[in-house]
Parts: C-alpha cells; sequence; structure tokens
C-alpha cells in the first residue's frame, strides 16, 4: 500500500473465519517487503453484515492485542485510514458492475 504522502507499508491478512454472507474475520499484521510477517501481534478485524428492513448494516470490529497496541496503530492513523476506506463503500457498491 502507498499512502498520501508516498511512504509505502507492507502487510498480510490470514482468514479465520468466512460465513457468507453474514461474517467474515481476519488477521490483520504487518510485512518486509517481500511479505515475510514482522514480528509483532496481528489485529483482529471481523465484519458481519445484516438485513435491516430492507437495507444493509455493516459493522466491523477491529481487536487489539493490548491496549499499546491500540495506541501504536492511533499514532499511526489507522483511525483516519479506516475512516476515508469506509467512506467509499457506498460509491462502490452504487457503481456499475464491469
Amino acid at each position: 500500500m502507498t499512502g498520501p504522502d508516498g511512504t509505502r507499508a507492507h502487510g498480510w491478512w490470514r482468514f479465520v473465519a468466512i460465513e457468507p454472507p453474514e461474517r467474515i474475520a481476519l488477521d490483520d499484521g504487518f510485512a518486509d517487503e517481500e511479505g515475510n510477517p514482522a514480528p509483532g501481534e496481528p489485529v483482529r478485524m471481523t465484519t458481519t453484515v445484516e438485513d435491516r428492513d430492507g437495507r444493509t448494516r455493516m459493522t466491523s470490529v477491529t481487536q487489539f492485542a493490548s491496549v499499546d497496541q491500540l495506541n501504536e496503530m492511533a499514532a499511526m492513523g489507522m483511525e483516519e485510514g479506516m475512516r476515508q476506506a469506509l467512506g467509499q463503500i457506498d460509491a462502490l457498491l452504487a457503481a456499475p458492475i464491469r
């Protein structure tokens, strides 16, 4: 991934649960340039979708290994990155399928 300032970050995902169409859970960690997992605990991200009166509600929960990990990720801009990424979902879903 390349950030807005040109900084490159490498990472990996390991899917730990896939329950179509309601739930997906994965571990997310940092990696070196070759894709090898870097030292440290991954975070667990779980996303669920549910029908709410004909509309879809998506819930995304991130679990951190410790308060220190939460603080480190917050300092790295994770909250803003998630806000930007999730802010694109409506437009992506409304776009025609190619």
